[in-house]
């Protein structure tokens, strides 16, 4: 099944909020992102994000940093909780390769919620792949399956089937109602 930005304010949402939890901390991929929200770039660099855990590791020679332990990161109205949040990087591009959340996801934006055992954030590739019984929902409206993978640069989603088949209830009315900026 394939989702479009156009169909679904779920996907545009899923594809705002790892970005945005993701990329302002360690890179500009967030501009994109809140750009395409009608945010000005500017707007980014205000927003600090607050990630509290248990436990804070970097390693150097890895090339990693990893927050383990009721990891709560805050970003304006966007919450992440993990158990961990893992993000490596290449020195000599001076960015982010990759982000990872894993057990026990949850991202939350008002009434958006994002469900899973892992989100991975590639930013090479600009993907975001969430597993572990991954489901994205807004209000009523929700879609799960065995893998969401979102395709950031080209607002596009797939979710894919295995054990568990991809379920989609859409409330129709409640996703018009969001997208006028109200209620119908």
């Amino acid at each position: 099944m394939q989702i479009r930005k156009s169909n679904s304010l779920i996907t545009l949402w899923c594809f705002v909020v790892i970005t945005l939890m993701a990329a302002p901390v360690w890179g500009a991929q967030g501009a994109r992102s809140k750009k395409s929200r009608g945010l000005k770039k500017d707007t980014v660099k205000q927003e600090p994000i607050t990630i509290t855990s248990d436990r804070m590791a970097m390693d150097q020679k890895k090339n990693s940093i990893q927050y383990k332990g009721n990891v709560v990161a805050v970003r304006g109205d966007v919450t992440l909780k993990s158990d961990t949040l893992t993000a490596t990087y290449n020195p000599l591009a001076k960015r982010i390769d990759k982000v990872i959340a894993q057990g026990n996801l949850v991202v939350t934006q008002g009434d958006r919620v994002a469900t899973g055992n892992r989100a991975v954030f590639s930013i090479v590739k600009n993907t975001v792949t969430l597993t572990g019984k991954p489901s994205v929902s807004q209000g009523n409206s929700q879609v799960s399956g065995t893998r969401i993978i979102l395709y950031l640069n080209e607002d596009r989603g797939i979710v894919e089937g295995g054990k568990e088949r991809v379920k989609a209830v859409i409330f129709p009315d409640e996703l018009d109602a969001k997208d006028l900026g109200g209620k119908k």
